[in-house]
Order: structure tokens, then sequence, then C-alpha cells
């Protein structure tokens, strides 16, 4: 007869460990597959987030887009209801009392600003021209006004140029000329002359740009031609 000996505590503690370690090994896969899982949906959500971002910001440049257009319009359509009957207005002042001021100050663009020089303007023409102090005034903060829009950013300075920049910077040194004759200081009419600048050279470069293409038409029905001498 054979003798069956019961299983001792440790061989029992041995069996429980075991099933125990494969217990484990399934519940770890469970909970790596469940991280794996979450992970996934962390990803995902930010990529939502990323992609609605996105979508906020371009709908946030339209709409700034769509408003700086506007704003351009608005004071362009404001330059030629306020600055331009001003600027007619004074013209008329001074020709209906006989003032030549506008065409005594000569007006000179350097290449680091401008120079003024009224050296033969009329002292009679100066006092008259106090009378329209008023209109003086209004027509240059009309220009400051309008140069602060395009500078600030809030309108869009690209079609207020293609509109009327050449207007502004005529308007703009007209107002120039008018400095040797008012309390206007060198760093007063900062916007003015900002915009003056940046206009100026943008019309120098459309100029040169407009050279240039005609240059190289005249240059592309150009031939070089030698005449070889005799016996090479």
């Amino acid at each position: 007869m054979v003798t069956v000996d019961a299983p001792s505590f440790f061989s029992q503690l041995r069996d429980w460990l075991e099933i125990l370690y494969f217990a484990s090994g399934v519940v770890v896969m469970i909970l790596v597959g469940f991280g794996l899982w979450q992970l996934k949906l962390a990803k995902d959500q930010i990529s939502l987030a990323k992609n609605q971002l996105e979508t906020s910001k371009n709908i946030f440049k339209t709409q700034s887009r769509r408003a700086a257009i506007e704003a351009a319009v608005v004071e362009c359509r404001r330059y030629s209801e306020t600055i331009i009957p001003d600027s007619l207005a004074l013209d008329k002042f001074c020709k209906d009392h006989g003032i030549t001021y506008f065409d005594d100050v000569v007006f000179n663009k350097t290449e680091d600003g401008f120079s003024v020089n009224a050296k033969n303007v009329k002292k009679e023409d100066v006092e008259k021209l106090a009378e329209a102090e008023e209109l003086i005034n209004r027509y240059m903060n009309g220009l400051e006004s309008y140069a602060l829009f395009f500078l600030s950013g809030i309108a869009d300075e690209n079609i207020a140029f293609h509109t009327n920049g050449k207007q502004f910077i005529q308007s703009a040194e007209k107002g120039f000329k008018i400095f040797p004759i008012t309390n206007i200081e060198k760093e007063d009419a900062e916007p003015i002359k900002a915009l003056y600048y940046m206009w100026h050279k943008k019309l120098e470069a459309k100029r040169l740009k407009i050279q240039r293409k005609e240059i190289d038409k005249k240059l592309s029905g150009y031939s070089d031609k030698a005449i070889k001498p005799i016996g090479t």
C-alpha cells in the first residue's frame, strides 16, 4: 500500500504564488491595454484641440482681415469726403485772398527726410493765413488721424496705398509747407511723416520696377553682334 503525504504548507504556498504570478501577468496585460487605450484617447483629444485651435485662429485671421479691409474702405472714403474738401477749401481761401504762400514755399525731399524753405514767403500772406487757422488745424488733424489708422494696423495699409497713395503724399507735402508758420515742432505730426516716408518709398520702388521692366524689354530685343577681324 502506497502512502501519499499531505502537501506541505510551503508547497501549497508555492502553488498559490505560481497561480498569482500567472494571474498578475494577465492583470498587467489588461492594465497596459487600458493605459494604451487611455493614451490614444488623450492623443485624439489633443489632436482635436489643436484642430479646433487652428480653426479658431483661421477664423480670427479671416475676421481680422475682413475688418482691416472694411476699415481701409471707410478711411479712404473719409479721406475723399473730408481731407480733400479741406484741401480744396484752403486753396480757395488762398485764391480769394490773393495768397501765394504755398507757391512761394520750396519743399525738397531729401534722402533722410525733407526740407522746407520759406524765405520767399510774404509777411502779409502769413497774416492772412492766420485767419484760416481752424481750417488748417482740421486739415492737419485729418491727415494725422488718417495716417494713424494704417500705421496701427487697424486698417489695411496696402489697399489705401493703391487707392490714394499719391494723393496722400501730395496732401502731406502741402501740410509740411505749413510748418514754418505754425507751432509745429520737429517731433510733431510723426504719424503723417511716417506714412509719408513709407508710401514715398513704395511709389519710388514702383517707378523703378516699371523702368526696369522697360529696360528689360529693350534688352530682350538687343542682339550683341561682333564683327570678326579679317583672317580670324
